[in-house]
């Protein structure tokens, strides 16, 4: 029991540390320390944060992921992950923001030389502002996945299959929309390499 509290409360601070966007790295390192304190000595309890960050002319975009793993077994593990994305697309009068939040868990199980996940997300808020409209909240979405990660090329090389069914909500908006839900189905393959 005391295990699960500290994971809802190191995911409910995981947001608000992602929300409030000033983690760095020593406050990370600080809060993987004093969380440290309220499980065993056994326990495999990992933080990390991830900054993504693409601009060109016209077009700026940052991601944030903080996400928080705790072993339970030798291969098994829970992952918890939160994300801040924003956007800003600048054509004129056709300039528009983009912000979004997510909520993940993904559930892993390793095996000889691959890792196989089963997730689930939530994108609660997802916001568009325009100059000629007032913010648009667009409807909440939730996605079920299922990932494959296995080794590529070499042990610092990895790949990772995804498949994922989003649905919307339109119950859930602002607007009113001409269909009451929606899903999409994706695949989606990610090649990584750790320098």
């Amino acid at each position: 029991m005391k295990r699960i509290k500290v994971c809802f409360f190191a995911i409910a601070f995981a947001g608000v540390t992602a929300h409030t966007q000033c983690a760095l790295a020593s406050d990370v390192e600080n809060a993987q320390e004093w969380l440290n304190k309220y499980v065993s000595s056994n326990d495999a309890f990992s933080l990390t944060l991830i900054k993504n960050k693409i601009s060109f002319k016209g077009c700026k975009q940052k991601r944030y992921q903080l996400s928080l793993t705790q072993q339970l077994t030798p291969t098994f593990n829970i992952e918890a992950r939160v994300n801040y994305n924003r956007g800003l697309l600048n054509y004129g009068v056709l300039s528009q923001r983009v912000r979004t939040h997510e909520f993940e868990v993904v559930s892993w199980w390793k095996g000889d030389g691959y890792r196989v996940g089963l997730s689930h997300k939530i994108k609660p808020e997802h916001e568009m502002s325009v100059p000629v409209a007032d913010v648009i909240q667009l409807p909440t979405s939730t996605t079920a996945g299922l990932y494959v990660e296995v080794p590529f090329n070499a042990a610092s090389h990895t790949l990772t299959i995804a498949a994922l069914r989003e649905s919307w909500d339109a119950n859930s908006t602002a607007l009113t929309l001409p269909w009451r839900e929606n899903h999409d189905s994706q695949v989606k393959i990610q090649y990584a390499m750790a320098f």
